[in-house]
């Protein structure tokens, strides 16, 4: 075929789009001077960009991409600098419809003046200003709590995937997998960022993805500097979202850091249109994949992973169905004691009828002869007299009564001894239903920690290069799960262990090579199941802890005096460092010194009913571990009776349960105690610390002892009642801190129980508006016929297009990616298909040629709705037989207007 043709035929396409472009850029221009509108423009200046650059126009490229940053530029200036931008805007158009016409007629453009023209247009770097943006996001986040509330979790996590593949990329080096991940993330963030409205993170995330798409091509090498700008983007993304919540003040220094990080590096503008000799190269036309081929081609490839669809449930409607739960046990305890007392009332009905049978049986024996001793046969029936058959008057008619009444109570009894069984079984079945239920609700909360672990690798890059240290990162157990409401209570806590590892315990590199260790330090960070509770470990192998260091800061400070430090063991001299105020560093700086922290990591850790040790060796190391419940919904406690009340203890605080006598109890240093496991254990009546009552002085009393952080407790209550299992609700914000109590639980009679808290017993003893919401602008009513399938792999997009089109009045079904599009196709019949290009499984294209080689959905209209702006993908879509391509983000009012146009066009085909 004559390449000639072909060329001519392809540049005709190209001048079509181009004029259609210009004349849209045109139209929009206005809203760029009266309202400082730019996303229209921006999505037509850069397919305009695009499409010029792959039909090897390199100079109409270049204006195009001054257009688009013009364009981009001034929408934070004033209204003035606007209206001077579009007078340019105007001028550029002039120029492009001169070169456009000089293609129709010769085939060719004057690269070097367009291009000249180009740079003479183009803004100056001094032109970008960054604060208005920045106002324009908090403008965004306060005009728009609805689409933050599903846009923020899926920002999050896209930008924890593109930090894991940041780090993964940083240690082993560059990965074609990897690096697809990366861009992935970024390229569907942008979009989802795009599709909501939120232009200043998309915008970021634009810049990240042109210098990662450098990279893919290999335009670009994965360079430290390129590692870096990018997590500078990741890091100034994440500041802006977590903005929404009060911003940050180090916001604006993370923008500007990564701005000129990414600044910094050559990010070609296009890769089509790097070389004017792509003049000389014809882009080759896609023909459609023959079906015989394409069944080869399906039969040989693999088959795909089975993914089960998911959704995203807000923490609050889990914990919510926790209470629920919590209630269901309540109720399903008060059912139990309800059958307890149909069984007492059982045995009295069998203890009632014994004593009548037996009563009825004397009363027999006593008044009752069934022997006839004599037979009168005159004047009565034969071998009986009158005498004998008067005998059975109704005082004994009243005596057999009875014991038929006896016996009937007895069949009753039996009924219901049989009643109480069936309920009794029927009760275990809701009871064992309703541990299945609990546990499944728990496991819904339960994410893995391997997300926080991501959270923290960046910190330790961060610190490690503000201590001037070299500090690897090894990180293992990352898939094991824990309650989300734990791993944000311990976030803190956790950074903080690290940062003071790497600024306290790794040490220098001269100080490390003189001591025979590797240059660069290391940091473990790991988590693992053991006996039902979670540990997570952070390890370094640097200095250790001087315990006699230690006794000195803390009798220099203070702390303790010189003759009790002397006698502090190794543990209670470790134990000092969790002390408020208590430090060791020699100066204040931004990293130590202040005495401030460790504490605070105690205290968050026994908050969520943790614990936490230390564990060191000089010149070697130190560990500190962690240890956590899986979660705080549900725990085992010991009910235990005091002073008239029942209170509840946590058998994870609960090392031994043991009788104490009262000679057993002997002061040390005049303060009670016990002997424990061969150690003396501080001693305390629990009635006395609360204020209650004392029972009956026993010879022996019932003592649970108790850790509470590095110590241990010998705590003596008047009863012991026995083990449950409990669901734990808030004290709330009012009786927050008051007490040694951590929360509460109902029993099943409807009583308060308070929970203890081991920490803040033992602390204890030793000191004896509503919003308004929004009303959303009325919907048109759905009618039949305007159901449309959304097919997105993003969450933002698929809720925020999915309430336009219902808005617009159409039914709106919603599919992940193209695999479950097709699983929606096969079990309802759909009027219009909305559908991205870039998916996980099964993307648009594949999706697209699917359902055009099905008769029974062939001729279902199609609308692709990507962020590709591209002639490539365009074509490729046409080639595959859409007529309605679309850019996003998208005008609400012309999506649904085309979509009213194709349920139209589609119910006048299909009409007799």
């Amino acid at each position: 075929m004559n390449a000639v043709p072909d060329r001519q035929f392809l540049v005709s396409v190209f001048l079509m789009e181009a004029w259609d472009t210009l004349g849209e850029i045109e139209e929009h221009a206005p809203a760029l001077v009266a309202e400082g509108r730019v996303e229209p423009l921006l999505v037509l200046t850069h397919r305009l960009r695009g499409a010029a650059a792959l039909n090897g126009f390199p100079g109409v490229s270049a204006i195009a991409s001054t257009m688009e940053t013009i364009v981009q530029t001034s929408a934070p200036a004033p209204a003035a600098e606007r209206l001077q931008a579009a007078a340019v805007l105007d001028d550029l158009i002039a120029d492009l419809k001169v070169a456009l016409d000089a293609i129709a007629a010769g085939g060719d453009e004057d690269t070097a003046t367009l291009m000249a023209t180009a740079t003479t247009h183009a803004p100056t770097p001094a032109a970008h200003v960054e604060e208005p943006r920045l106002g324009e996001l908090a403008s965004f986040f306060a005009e728009n709590p609805d689409v933050l509330e599903y846009f923020g979790p899926e920002a999050a996590e896209h930008l924890d995937a593109m930090t894991a593949s940041l780090l993964k990329l940083e240690r082993a080096g560059a990965s074609d997998a990897e690096l697809a991940a990366l861009f992935r993330a970024v390229h569907t963030l942008k979009g989802a960022a795009y599709t909501v409205g939120c232009r200043v993170v998309g915008d970021l995330a634009h810049r990240i993805e042109d210098l990662l798409g450098a990279v893919r091509e290999s335009q670009i090498e994965v360079t430290p500097a390129v590692i870096e700008a990018v997590f500078a983007g990741t890091d100034a993304l994440r500041a802006m979202l977590a903005s929404a919540e009060g911003a940050p003040t180090e916001l604006d220094m993370l923008v500007e850091q990564a701005r000129r990080l990414l600044d910094a590096l050559p990010i070609p503008a296009e890769p089509t249109a790097l070389a004017p000799a792509a003049t000389a190269l014809t882009p080759l036309p896609l023909a459609p994949i023959p079906a015989d081929d394409m069944t080869v081609a399906e039969d040989a490839a693999e088959p795909r992973p089975i993914i089960r669809p998911s959704i995203r449930v807000h923490l609050d409607r889990l914990d919510a169905l926790m209470n629920l739960v919590g209630e269901l046990v309540i109720a399903r305890s008060r059912l139990e004691r309800r059958l307890s007392q149909f069984e007492r009332v059982n045995e009295l009905l069998v203890f009632s009828q014994s004593r009548m049978t037996a009563v009825v049986r004397d009363f027999e024996r006593k008044y009752l002869d069934p022997r006839i001793d004599e037979v009168r046969v005159a004047g009565g029936p034969a071998g009986f007299d009158e005498l004998e058959f008067d005998r059975y008057d109704d005082f004994n008619i009243l005596a057999r009564s009875v014991g038929e009444i006896s016996n009937d109570v007895s069949e009753i009894q039996g009924q219901l001894a049989a009643v109480v069984r069936a309920v009794r079984d029927d009760t275990g079945q809701v009871q064992r239903l309703t541990g299945d239920l609990r546990r499944q609700i728990t496991r819904a909360r339960m994410v893995p920690v391997g997300r926080l672990f991501t959270r923290v690798s960046r910190q330790v890059r961060q610190a490690a290069r503000l201590a001037g240290k070299a500090v690897t990162l090894e990180v293992s157990g990352e898939t094991v799960e824990m309650d989300n409401t734990i791993i944000e209570q311990i976030a803190d806590p956790l950074l903080h262990l690290i940062q003071n590892a790497i600024t306290h315990g790794v040490e220098p590199e001269d100080e490390r090579l003189a001591r025979g260790k590797p240059a660069a330090g290391t940091v473990r960070l790991r988590a693992y199941h053991k006996s039902g509770a979670v540990y997570v470990e952070v390890a370094d192998d640097g200095r250790g802890i001087d315990v006699d260091h230690l006794r000195a800061s803390a009798v220099e400070r203070g702390f303790v005096d010189a003759e009790a430090a002397s006698s502090m063991g190794r543990r209670e001299l470790l134990d000092l460092i969790f002390l408020p105020g208590f430090s060791t560093a020699a100066s204040v700086t931004t990293a130590a010194g202040r005495g401030v922290g460790m504490d605070v990591v105690r205290t968050n850790v026994t908050r969520v009913g943790g614990d936490i040790e230390v564990d060191t060796e000089v010149g070697t190391g130190t560990r500190f571990t962690i240890k956590l419940p899986l979660t705080i919904a549900i725990a085992d406690v010991f009910l235990v009776k005091v002073g008239g009340e029942v209170l509840a203890i946590p058998v994870s605080a609960v090392q031994l349960v043991m009788r104490v006598r009262s000679d057993d109890v002997r002061p040390i240093d005049e303060t009670p105690t016990v002997v424990v496991e061969g150690q003396p254990v501080d001693f305390i009546r629990l009635p006395d610390v609360l204020g209650l009552p004392r029972g009956s002085e026993p010879t022996a009393v019932p003592v649970l002892v108790l850790r509470a952080g590095r110590k241990r407790l010998a705590v003596a209550v008047d009863e012991l009642l026995g083990k449950e299992e409990i669901v734990i609700k808030s004290l709330g914000a009012f009786l927050e801190g008051i007490g040694p109590y951590s929360g509460a639980t109902i029993s099943g009679e409807g009583r308060v129980i308070l929970l203890l808290d081991a920490t803040r017993l033992a602390d204890h003893s030793a000191g004896a508006d509503v919003t308004a919401e929004e009303i959303a602008p009325p919907a048109r009513p759905v009618v039949d016929g305007r159901r449309v399938l959304l097919v997105d792999d993003s969450i933002s997009i698929r809720k925020f297009v999915g309430q336009m089109l219902q808005r617009g009045g159409f039914s709106v079904v919603t599919a992940n990616d193209g695999l479950e599009a097709l699983q929606r196709l096969g079990e309802l019949k759909v009027d219009v298909l909305v559908t991205d290009l870039e998916m996980p499984r099964l993307n648009g294209y594949e999706l697209i040629r699917d359902i055009r080689r099905r008769p029974g959905m062939r001729d279902v209209p199609v609308v692709v709705l990507t962020t590709r702006a591209g002639e490539k993908h365009a074509a490729l879509a046409r080639e595959l037989g859409v007529s309605h391509y679309v850019t996003k983000p998208v005008d609400e009012h012309t999506l649904v207007r085309l979509l009213d146009a194709l349920v139209a066009a589609s119910a006048l085909e299909t009409a007799p």
